[in-house]
């Protein structure tokens, strides 16, 4: 039983998918070695770094987590956090928020969170993403200063390449590339090259907790394990989009965290589910957990065989590659559509990029989800709010009929009575629709009574209709209906609106007349 089950796992997450993870999981290499080997330079920790963490995270994400077509490792907006993270609290610092990072996305899948952490409006995300790509080119400065032609050669092969076909390993050829014109034109000094990476067996490097502010320290794991988890769990859902498959969040998360612990133990860089490498692995035909693994077991030949000749490679190349990165992880065209469809989400996407590059990326996405959530809270209290003409011409301005299309809870209620209180100004009799109002909370009933009451103040009588028993309920136990009107209360719309007009034209016996019928009509439905 047990080899049959052994076998058929073989079966299903290995051989079905073997052939296409092979191409995929070579194809990505490529890809993922110069840009391992900038963020490496780039973060402080050094380009070995940056190319052992690639390996390690590729691994152990690949086979623990969610996403089965998901390539992980350094990516920019992981990487620009480490940045300031190393400048803040030191190199002992960083590794210490690493490591904090793993545990707390451990913990975050094991309690299932998963499914919550993605909950982030898009203009949010296009903005930190945005602001990410910038603060990543002007973190190049230094380095093209080293040698403009170099960074400015390899910044156009960068953006070039990728339009004239976006199979071609571009970051690697732009690599090749530079070095070469370093080496045959542009000869730098020594410190302007990456320098020899060991191949060594790596050891654990345990960061010493005592030496560091340990509330602060937990403070940035918490930001790295948070921006980690939204950026791997976004890459999931592209891949989910291009192989027709569903990811497990949660899963996902705990080998995310897995991944990260076992990185950070060693003093690599963690990672996250990188976009641009899994859609290069999907094109390739990368479909299994095989291909993230096959990535890094390439990744870590090339640096056997090509290891001495990462001593030579610029600086200057790298910063010109992380610079063209930079300008193609800018979001041109969404933040264009969205800005067009939205003046709120033009605003989001505005301050989440600002803020992201002047001031903290955690603020910014702390300041911009403030804002989605005002302008949502704002346009959910004018836009459940609809107006109904009455069928009479002469009481148009005398009858008013208005549904409320959309939960009464205490966010909201308060804007839908203001605009209530002024769209009623100059009616006689108002008609209240909560047939749609799904849920309406104890405030959202008090704040109805308070419109109730500051309506009859100026002579405008207010009708409810559409009522669950529940809700009409509580209306009488809080004095806000008298239970008179119990049939239009709980009747629709039409009722409520044909009683209106009976009150109106000033015939009681009318009115009286509607109830009854009513009142008559529910008796024999009940019967």
């Amino acid at each position: 039983m047990l080899a049959s089950n052994v076998k058929g796992f073989i079966q299903r997450e290995i051989l079905s998918t073997l052939k296409g993870d092979i191409v995929g999981g070579i194809s990505v290499a490529f890809v993922a070695l110069p840009l391992a080997l900038s963020f490496g330079v780039l973060s402080g920790a050094g380009a070995a770094a940056g190319v052992y963490g690639a390996i390690c995270t590729g691994i152990l994400a690949s086979m623990f987590g969610g996403a089965k077509a998901q390539i992980s490792g350094p990516t920019g907006a992981m990487t620009v956090v480490l940045v300031s993270m190393a400048e803040k609290y030191g190199m002992d610092g960083l590794v210490a928020a690493m490591l904090l990072a793993g545990i707390f996305q451990i913990i975050m899948g094991i309690l299932k969170i998963g499914k919550y952490i993605r909950l982030m409006p898009k203009p949010v995300i296009v903005g930190f993403t945005n602001g990410i790509g910038i603060l990543i080119f002007i973190n190049q400065f230094k380095y093209f200063e080293m040698s403009p032609l170099l960074c400015i050669v390899s910044i156009l092969l960068m953006l070039i390449l990728p339009k004239i076909n976006k199979k071609i390993p571009y970051a690697i050829i732009t690599l090749i590339v530079g070095t070469v014109i370093a080496q045959m034109w542009v000869p730098l000094p020594e410190e302007y090259l990456v320098g020899t990476i060991p191949l060594v067996m790596p050891t654990l490097q345990i960061p010493d907790f005592t030496a560091v502010n340990f509330f602060d320290v937990c403070q940035a794991g918490l930001i790295l394990a948070f921006l980690g988890a939204i950026e791997s769990l976004l890459s999931a859902l592209v891949v989910d989009e291009m192989t027709s498959t569903k990811h497990n969040s949660d899963r996902e998360i705990l080998g995310q965290g897995i991944a990260n612990t076992t990185a950070a133990c060693f003093g690599f860089l963690i990672g996250t589910g990188a976009i641009a490498r899994s859609v290069v692995n999907v094109n390739a035909g990368g479909r299994g957990r095989m291909s993230g693994i096959i990535h890094a077991i390439v990744l870590l030949l090339l640096m056997f065989v090509f290891g001495d000749l990462a001593a030579i490679i610029p600086l200057p190349v790298l910063g010109g590659i992380l610079m063209g990165t930079s300008l193609r992880m800018v979001e041109y065209e969404e933040s264009l559509r969205l800005s067009k469809a939205s003046k709120e989400a033009f605003v989001v996407i505005a301050v989440t990029t600002v803020l992201t590059f002047t001031v903290d990326l955690t603020y910014a996405v702390a300041v911009g989800t403030m804002i989605s959530a005002l302008a949502m809270l704002f346009n959910v209290a004018n836009g459940y709010l609809k107006e109904y003409p009455v069928p009479c011409s002469n009481l148009q301005k005398r009858v008013k009929s208005f549904t409320i299309q959309g939960p009464m809870f205490f966010l909201v209620s308060d804007g839908i009575i203001n605009s209530l209180e002024v769209a009623c100004k100059d009616a006689e009799i108002v008609v209240i629709n909560l047939s749609h109002a799904q849920v309406v909370d104890i405030t959202g009933i008090i704040v109805l009574g308070q419109m109730k009451e500051h309506l009859a103040m100026h002579e405008t009588r207010v009708i409810f209709t559409g009522m669950g028993e529940e809700t009409y309920q509580k209306m009488l136990k809080l004095g806000i209906l008298d239970g008179s009107e119990e049939v239009i209360n709980k009747g629709d719309k039409l009722e409520a609106v044909e009683y209106a007009q009976a009150l109106a034209h000033g015939d009681e016996a009318c009115a009286c007349q509607i109830m009854s019928e009513h009142d008559k009509m529910i008796a024999e439905e009940e019967h």
